[in-house]
């Protein structure tokens, strides 16, 4: 009866030290950070930290999946239609890097080049692209154009969460339903060069339809002649 007790505070202790490390590697480089330094952050020896992780860049690998791990306690409303279980996850996701801004900042600061855990940001994301594709109208996951644009959206999600943590200038549930209409536009265009890739007509009449008609109208207004506007 005593290994399942020890095999969780095990796990337990674990998971303080990454919380420990999303507190430290949220405004420092993990570069500079010294062993001794994160056994001093960590409130641990030298040698309790190695028991659990063989050197500094091991506990910041790991330090970069548990802010994954963090990242991931959105669940999606599956009660809800498609595109409000978008909006209604967009504004969680503005709640969770409010909550969890250490792991935000961790996953921000990953540097570039690095191979290991760029692949591990770059799987996440085609994880979290995966589930968006999942819940839009029309799910058009099997799609390569499909699955680039979701992966470019997220992208600029990522960046409306970093500047929307900055500057907090707007409400989030105002930018959460920009973010929601501008992936359903995006999978329009995208659908306009893949029939594959399908949106509902109610959905695209809804969203779509008059962002693409302003577009259009904007390009006939610049090649049209002088003088003839």
């Amino acid at each position: 009866m005593a290994a399942p007790r020890t095999r969780m505070a095990l796990d337990v202790r674990r998971e303080q030290l990454l919380d420990a490390g999303l507190a430290l590697y949220a405004r420092r480089a993990w570069e500079d950070v010294s062993i001794d330094e994160i056994a001093r952050a960590c409130g641990v020896s030298r040698g309790l930290l190695y028991h659990y992780f063989k050197g500094k860049r091991e506990f910041y690998v790991a330090t970069v999946e548990h802010a994954v791990a963090r990242m991931h306690q959105i669940e999606p409303e599956l009660s809800l239609p498609p595109t409000e279980q978008l909006r209604v996850g967009l504004e969680r996701f503005f709640a969770t890097i409010e909550t969890e801004a250490d792991a935000h900042a961790v996953l921000s600061g990953v540097p570039a080049g690095d191979a290991e855990l760029e692949a591990l940001i770059e799987q996440d994301r085609r994880a979290f692209a995966d589930r968006v594709l999942a819940g839009m109208p029309g799910a058009p996951g099997g799609s390569p154009l499909a699955q680039a644009t979701a992966r470019a959206w997220i992208g600029a999600v990522g960046q409306a969460g970093r500047d929307w943590l900055e500057r907090r200038e707007v409400p989030r549930e105002h930018l959460a339903a920009v973010l929601a209409d501008a992936l359903i536009a995006s999978m329009l265009a995208a659908a306009r060069l893949d029939p594959t890739i399908e949106v509902p007509a109610p959905i695209a009449a809804a969203v779509g339809g008059p962002i693409i008609e302003a577009v259009e109208a904007a390009q006939g207004e610049r090649s049209s002649p002088p003088g003839t506007r």
